[in-house]
């Protein structure tokens, strides 16, 4: 397939990243959070997270990790960042071990209950990057409810 002038460009940009996905980071905590004003009020309304300390990435050490398999599935209605989101997440998984695989489930979660899959290489990957959709590897709304499909 001929790609258009507006294609090549569109798969050569690269988004601006955080720092928190840029190379090694450690998380650093800070100190606990609070409202301006209400404090009691606002910590009831929000037990769980009222007070949680500040987190900061900041550059930490690099680390080898062994190989893995990763799988993704996407669930739900098209969305314009989907294919971006699998193409992200193969270029974090190739950056942590160049020997890793990402693997797609055909359709959504019935393509993880139905063994329906296929390994995202990086030809693959690079035809749907910064395009958006899920036509890579499709979505479904397939609910994982029974027990045969959780076997």
């Amino acid at each position: 397939m001929e790609k258009s002038a507006l294609q090549i460009a569109r798969a050569a940009y690269q988004p601006k990243l955080p720092r928190g996905l840029k190379g090694a980071v450690k998380a650093v905590e800070g100190a606990a959070t609070q409202s301006v004003d209400n404090q009691e009020e606002i910590k009831a309304l929000f037990p769980n997270t009222y007070g949680m300390p500040l987190v900061e990435f900041v550059p930490g050490e690099e680390k080898s990790y062994e190989p893995m398999n990763v799988g993704i599935i996407l669930s739900g209605g098209q969305a314009p960042g989907g294919h971006n989101v699998i193409t992200g997440l193969f270029d974090a998984v190739k950056r942590l071990n160049p020997a890793n695989r990402l693997y797609g489930f055909i359709l959504g979660p019935g393509g993880l209950v139905d063994h329906n899959y296929m390994e995202l290489t990086k030809d693959i990957v690079d035809e749907y990057r910064n395009t958006g959709g899920f036509d890579m590897i499709g979505s479904g709304r397939t609910k994982l409810e029974k027990v045969d499909q959780f076997e």
